[in-house]
């Protein structure tokens, strides 16, 4: 499957300290990827999660399929490991053909996966808006300084 890791967890990749409590990825959109994506949401038993209700999600209607996903621009689920966030179109993005271009290749573990690189991952705070996102982009723009001067993506 092809996706871009965002927000908290790609931050946490490119080292900040900030811990989250969820694993947000943007898919390629392509049809075979989002039946790759669906199915691994059947996989792990992802249903639906409305925020501040984390603890009464609700399934879908059928198994996820590709047209599961019909117009949503994101969907907040919970799975058996946890929270789980799918972005198509992260605010202030054009999606994953947008963050791939300038994504950072990053092992984690045994896996290489493509992280947002920073300096999208602060537009998209940015364009969210709101303060808690606002909050976080002092350390982000400290890190991004650090990661210039140690010449790092």
């Amino acid at each position: 499957m092809r996706f871009v890791i965002v927000g908290g967890v790609a931050e946490r990749i490119l080292g900040s300290p900030r811990v989250t409590d969820d694993f947000d990825i943007c898919p390629a959109i392509a049809r075979t990827n989002l039946e790759r994506l669906a199915s691994i949401l059947n996989e792990v038993d992802a249903r639906f999660r409305a925020e501040g209700l984390e603890l009464e999600a609700f399934s879908p209607p059928e198994a996820w399929n590709a047209n599961s996903f019909g117009s949503f621009t994101s969907i907040a689920l919970t799975t058996r490991f946890g929270f789980f966030d799918v972005w198509f179109r992260p605010d202030g993005t054009g999606g994953y053909d947008d963050l791939i271009r300038n994504a950072i290749d990053a092992e984690v573990g045994p896996i290489s996966v493509k992280v947002a690189h920073l300096d999208d991952i602060v537009r998209n705070k940015e364009a969210i808006g709101g303060p808690k996102y606002l909050s976080q982009l002092p350390l982000l723009r400290e890190l991004q300084r650090r990661r210039r001067e140690q010449d790092l993506p």
